[in-house]
């Protein structure tokens, strides 16, 4: 019997430490879902203002720029013409800072839409190892039903056979009463 109850005590840890990472695992994922929730209300409030500037071009602006600054090292012979493709890459610097709100909200976007896609298979890998955890938890509660049934029909047993059997004490004293 004891040593049923030492396998039934081993059992009940491993539901134990299980139980504990099961209960890991899903506050894992209830936070992935906040996080997931707060990413989208973030991507939804960027939709509008990505609608309304989706036709700016901030890439040629950016070629003109670097054109214009190797004009400069490469072919500003004369003060002045020096000073005209400084004053471009001025206006082109300005036009850039315009955009910059706009750049800004398209990375934004683009990390927010990352950030949902990877909290996304993070939950999915969780779930996954949450069904492993899942199927080893019924294995060990079918094992833990198991032992405890076999101790229960153990120490039954050992009652029964205790009562088949008359101590040699009770014998004298049913002698002495029949006497």
């Amino acid at each position: 019997m004891a040593e049923g109850t030492d396998g039934l005590e081993g059992i009940q840890e491993k539901i134990k430490e299980f139980e504990n990472s099961k209960t890991d695992l899903i506050e894992k994922i209830k936070h992935l879902n906040r996080r997931i929730r707060y990413k989208k209300f973030e991507q939804k409030a960027l939709e509008p203002y990505l609608e309304q500037t989706k036709d700016v071009q901030i890439m040629p602006l950016r070629k003109q720029r670097n054109m214009v600054e190797f004009r400069i090292a490469t072919q500003a012979y004369t003060p002045r013409m020096e000073r005209e493709l400084l004053k471009e890459v001025k206006k082109l610097d300005d036009q850039l800072n315009s955009v910059r709100d706009i750049e800004r909200a398209r990375r934004k976007k683009r990390y927010v839409d990352q950030d949902i896609e990877f909290g996304e298979k993070d939950i999915v890998q969780i779930e996954n190892s949450l069904k492993v955890i899942r199927d080893k938890l019924r294995t060990l509660y079918d094992d833990a039903k198991a032992a405890r049934m076999a101790a229960k029909r153990s120490s039954t047993a050992t009652m029964s056979n205790d009562d088949d059997m008359v101590s040699l004490g009770d014998l004298a004293m049913i002698e002495r009463k029949s006497d």
